[in-house]
């Protein structure tokens, strides 16, 4: 999954057809993401981290709003945007860098950015090049693209499901090998109630991340947007074909070996794995919901602005926007979002 998605010349996201570049996303791509729906996404976090500089950080300066996972830099400069248009004096005291480890990504991203350059914005290596006293640290939709290792339960015990090769067709395959000794601790507390054949995933880049994450802010909120579930509806039986799947121009399979390096390969998150990551990292959980109730909140204020008003075609198609990313059976519940904390230093 790591060399299909992340390969320096094949992967998914580092090769686009007709020169170097990031993957199409929205009705040009290969799926849709908040940021793609358009620029009301990063209005309404600009909004919340607004007023989570006023409540929680009482102003304090200097502030930092650090993404991992921004991908082509629209969110920052949504949220950079939105933060101008909200009259927040914030906006004149933040700097928000984001965070692209990858050297052939971040040049492409240094260089988009270069071209239309917005004040406060960049990007640096690492999440400790982006280390702050204070600030607010969010990723959309990037632990949903971390690698996997895929659990069966065969034969009334759990083995691993690992990749072959086949050599009289020359293309990979799936192969069942024992449980390495790491994950015994793991099954052992899920049970043996599964039925036989059941699928499932673990993500062991979920530990190593939160490791370097937890540490950015002597003070700040953590905010982790993706799909997923707690542990208990993760690992439900009846949830027999796990949940990696396969994108490719906006159709989803179960294939990862179809289209390699052609099609995005993801799998839901196990917030319950991220909060006992972030829990060994001094961090507390603080808040678990799902988009819809996460954005209604924020959205609050620039809701109640527009009270006796007469929308104009811009508010319009924001209100359109709005409704895609709150509506229940659209985005709404769909995305979960993970609010950490660490507020006192």
């Amino acid at each position: 999954m790591d060399l299909a998605l992340y390969h320096p010349e094949w992967g998914y996201y580092s090769r686009r057809d007709g020169g170097p570049g990031f993957r199409e996303v929205g009705r040009e791509g290969d799926f849709f993401t908040s940021v793609s729906v358009g620029e009301t996404f990063g209005l309404l976090l600009a909004h919340r981290i607004a007023r989570a500089w006023e409540l929680d950080f009482r102003k304090e300066t200097p502030f930092v709003i650090v993404e991992q996972g921004g991908h082509d830099g629209r969110l920052a400069r949504d949220i950079l945007t939105g933060l101008e248009e909200t009259g927040t004096p914030l906006r004149e005291q933040v700097e928000y860098r984001i965070v692209e480890p990858r050297p052939a990504l971040r040049g492409i991203l240094e260089r988009k950015i270069g071209e239309n350059p917005i004040p406060g914005l960049t990007v640096v290596p690492s999440l400790e090049a982006a280390r702050a006293p204070v600030g607010v640290f969010l990723c959309n939709e990037l632990l949903d693209a971390f690698p996997v290792d895929l659990l069966v339960f065969e034969g009334g015990c759990w083995k691993e499901r690992r990749v072959g090769w086949q050599a009289i067709h020359s293309s990979p395959c799936w192969v069942t090998a024992p449980i390495r000794p790491e994950w015994t601790p793991f099954t052992e507390s899920l049970g043996t109630d599964f039925p036989e054949g059941y699928l499932t995933e673990i993500c062991p880049a979920v530990d190593a991340w939160m490791q370097d994450a937890a540490p950015l802010f002597d003070r700040g909120l953590w905010w982790i947007i993706d799909y997923g579930h707690e542990r208990d509806d993760y690992y439900l039986p009846q949830r027999s074909t796990g949940t990696l799947r396969t994108y490719h121009q906006h159709r989803a399979g179960e294939d990862p070996f179809a289209h390699p390096g052609e099609q995005d390969l993801t799998a839901h998150v196990d917030f319950t794995r991220v909060e006992e990551a972030a829990t060994r990292g001094g961090l507390a959980r603080r808040l678990f919901t799902d988009q819809h109730h996460f954005l209604i909140e924020a959205a609050r204020p620039w809701l109640l602005s527009l009270e006796g008003m007469r929308p104009d075609p811009l508010t319009v198609k924001r209100l359109r926007q709005f409704q895609t990313l709150t509506h229940p059976g659209m985005m709404g519940q769909h995305f979960k979002v993970m609010e950490l904390a660490k507020l006192d230093a």
